[in-house]
This record gives structure tokens, sequence and C-alpha cells, in this order.
């Protein structure tokens, strides 16, 4: 939220790519256990990075999918370094990666094909980003209700950028394959809200 009450209008944006909202029970989960859920995030990050990486890897010759990743995974791999400083001042290590359900069922309704697989693969990643956004900004909420400003100005900050991320891939999915990308995006959408209605309430992102 801004100073005046208004919702930031990536944040507009990244809210509009999902059907749902999380269960309200999410976000004192994830505080409550907080070390946990900033250990899930600081993977997230991490497989955002490597995300970007690995569409620039496939996809070379799409000078604008490149040079647009390219600094996304840079900022990604930046969060990754601040939230792993955070757990570490926090006297924590960084576990191992217990995987992401999440993530792993929206992959798997990805389609076969090369060219409505490129398509996919970015639609998904600003599904994951918008929901990364929303949840963000209840764990913000939830920090700053408990007195945690300074963390609570940490996640707002983080909100809005998964919220420029899934504006990103959107636009770059709507400059390549124009109305079909909307239409697949609502498809995917719908599928997202009824992996996170499936998925138990846990101290993790998603």
């Amino acid at each position: 939220m801004t100073a005046s009450g208004t919702v930031p209008p990536r944040r507009r944006t990244a809210d509009a790519l999902l059907r749902s909202s999380s269960d309200a029970r999410w976000a004192k989960v994830a505080a409550d256990a907080f070390d946990d859920t900033l250990a899930d995030h600081a993977h997230c990050e991490k497989k955002a990075a490597a995300s970007a990486i690995a569409l620039i890897n496939d996809y070379p010759g799409d000078t604008r999918l490149v040079h647009a990743l390219g600094h996304l995974a840079e900022e990604e791999i930046g969060h990754f370094r601040e939230i792993h400083a955070e757990l570490v001042e926090r006297g924590a290590a960084l576990p191992r990666d217990r995987g992401d359900p999440y993530v792993k069922q929206l992959l798997a309704n990805q389609r076969k094909p090369a060219h409505e697989r490129k398509l996919d693969r970015l639609l998904v990643c600003a599904l994951i980003e918008a929901r990364s956004c929303e949840r963000f900004q209840l764990l913000g909420a939830e920090l700053a209700v408990r007195g945690e400003g300074e963390l609570a100005a940490r996640f707002r900050r983080l909100e809005s950028s998964e919220a420029g991320h899934a504006a990103l891939f959107v636009k770059l999915a709507r400059d390549e394959f124009g109305g079909a990308a909307d239409a697949r995006l609502d498809e995917l959408a719908v599928l997202e809200a009824g992996i996170v209605a499936a998925l138990p309430i846990v101290a993790r992102i998603h």
C-alpha cells in the first residue's frame, strides 16, 4: 500500500493474475516459524535466478528475453544473498532444499511442444512471482502487527520486486504470443488456484 492507502500499479498487476487468495492463517504460521520460512524463501530466490538463466540458455536468440532475464537473475541472486545473510544473523544455517510441491505441480502442467512450452514457462514464472508477491504482502502485514517494523519493510520491498517480475514475464509472453498468452494464462491461473487450495498450510513461501 502507498501512503495514500492505494495499491501500487505493479501490485495490482500481480493480484490480477491470481484466481484465489491465500488462506488467512498462512501468515501466522509463516511468522511463528520464521527461520523455516526464511530458509524456504532463500531457496525460492535461488531457484528463481536459476529459472531465468535456464530460459536464457534455452532461448539465446530471443534478445529481449535474454536482456530482461539477465537483469532479473541478478536481482534474484541479490535477494538470495540478502535472505541468507538474515538467516546467518539469526544464528540459523541454510538447510538442504526440501523441494517445492507447489512449483512441481505447476511445472507438470507445461505443455510439451516447443512453441507452447515456451509460453507456458513464461506464464508459470509469472504466476509463481505473483503468488510470492501476495505471500510477501501477507507476511509483511503480520510482521508489522508483531512489532517487527524493519522486517515488515523488507517484505514490502520484496513484494514490489516480485510484482515487477510477474509483470515482466507476462509482458514477454504477450509480446511474442499475443492473445494466446492471455487465454493460456487464464487456464494456468485456475490450475494454480487449485494447487494452492490443496496444499497444507506450512512455514514456506508457497
